[in-house]
């Protein structure tokens, strides 16, 4: 049997990161490892949870853990919250190479589903509602939340609908969501989230997000949402140097603030 990449990522992370640097908090009664970083500038500027993207690590190289050190250096204390496990749901093709009753002998991955998405949105609420109510504890904090991919779509939802989450602002990174319907209608929803939004896409991402990217701007516009801000970043997201100019965009949109 393969290894789950739960698994193997709780590993790397023993392997690779100190275990000061790893918080734990209870979500459905079950522990679970959040990466933290403390600030490490003369002045402390708040807090800054970064949501990883669907089926990446704490690790990843996509961005979310150059950020994280970024951030602690600008003064935030940051946490990386573990994106949850996809619930994946299966459609059995039949053997026809079988004359007589034929059996299954594969399964189909969708991701397209809205039960499935809602799935991965609830349990993401979850772990940042338990993950807030530990930062309870430090009150006062300006909160920042910088979610990327399709954490970055759900996580938007969540916002525009709850709107009394703790979140002084927030950041998306390639925001969209594996669903036509859902996706279309994410433009709508940024210019119903309540903090300043700060929406970066990159050149080469994919038609989900390219093809709406207009249609979020138009919105804005429409809803009055005079804090939404939207950045380009050419090329692909790991390229030479284009961490250093995510970077920029993030601490300069968060100096105003």
């Amino acid at each position: 049997m393969p290894t789950e990449p739960q698994v193997w990522q709780q590993q790397d992370l023993k392997s690779y990161i100190d275990a000061n640097n790893i918080i734990n908090i209870t979500v459905n009664e079950q522990p679970l490892g959040v990466l933290f970083q403390t600030y490490m500038n003369a002045t402390k500027r708040g807090i800054a949870i970064i949501l990883p993207d669907i089926g990446h690590s704490l690790l990843s190289s996509n961005g979310s853990q150059f950020l994280q050190q970024a951030l602690a250096d600008d003064g935030y204390d940051t946490y990386v919250l573990p994106s949850p496990p996809v619930l994946f749901e299966s459609l059995e093709i039949p053997d026809f190479t079988q004359e007589h009753q034929p059996k299954p002998f594969a399964k189909a991955v969708f991701f397209q589903s809205e039960s499935m998405l809602n799935e991965y949105k609830n349990e993401l609420a979850v772990r940042f509602q338990a993950l807030i109510q530990e930062l309870s504890k430090m009150p006062n904090e300006h909160t920042v939340v910088i979610a990327l991919g399709t954490s970055a779509g759900v996580f938007a939802e969540l916002v525009s609908e709850q709107p009394q989450l703790p979140v002084d602002a927030l950041v998306t990174i390639s925001a969209h969501l594996p669903h036509p319907k859902r996706n279309k209608d994410l433009a709508a929803t940024f210019s119903l989230v309540s903090p300043p939004l700060l929406d970066i896409f990159y050149s080469n991402d994919g038609p989900a997000v390219t093809q709406s990217i207009s249609n979020r701007k138009r919105w804005a516009k429409r809803n009055s949402k005079y804090d939404y801000r939207q950045r380009e970043l050419f090329g692909l997201s790991h390229e030479l140097r284009q961490h250093q100019r995510l970077r920029k965009e993030v601490t300069g949109f968060l100096s105003h603030l």
